[in-house]
């Protein structure tokens, strides 16, 4: 079974409530090179916002202290931070994020969770023997899990309110 840590209130409940608020007020940021994310996730770059921006980075070097205490290993973030929102009818189909073919060469992914008042919209791992894992994430936690081919996963549709997340991704140095 592949290695996945959750970790339980990872994120301060009053950041939460800072960064889906901030996400609310600017979701004209939303951009993304492509089309299926380009309404949902606002870039690290394009956030004007300096304590969202230290925000974001706190908690991608709080992912790091537990990916090395965890694993074993050191890392870096493989990609800048982003926020994204999922509304209604918004899902992901199953993915592995490692695909070196296409440049994402990542080892580790995490997805933070600020909330949990929507419905649908639940994380799911297909493991390599066929089964499947459906988790429905708690607010203020976080998962993180190998990036390769023992995790491909995906997120059930949104089927009411907004899903908040910080998906991010690390690499050993």
């Amino acid at each position: 079974m592949p290695t996945r840590v959750f970790i339980d209130n990872f994120v301060h409940p009053d950041d939460a409530v800072s960064l889906m608020k901030f996400f609310d007020e600017n979701d004209h940021l939303c951009d993304d090179g492509r089309a299926f994310h380009k309404d949902r996730n606002i870039h690290f770059n394009s956030i004007p916002d300096p304590q969202v921006r230290n925000l974001l980075n706190y908690y991608a070097h709080k992912n790091i202290m537990f990916i090395d205490h965890h694993f074993g290993t050191k890392t870096k973030q493989w990609q800048s931070m982003r926020m994204c929102r999922w509304l209604e009818g918004h899902f992901m189909p199953l993915h592995v994020d490692r695909q070196p073919e296409n440049n994402d060469t990542m080892d580790y992914s995490s997805l933070v969770y600020l909330n949990d008042n929507y419905t649908g919209g639940e994380l799911f791992f297909k493991n390599e023997d066929g089964t499947e894992e459906v988790f429905k994430m708690k607010a203020l936690s976080c998962i993180v899990f190998d990036s390769g081919k023992s995790n491909g996963h995906g997120v059930k549709k949104v089927l009411g309110g907004r899903r908040y997340t910080i998906p991010s991704w690390y690499q050993n140095v």
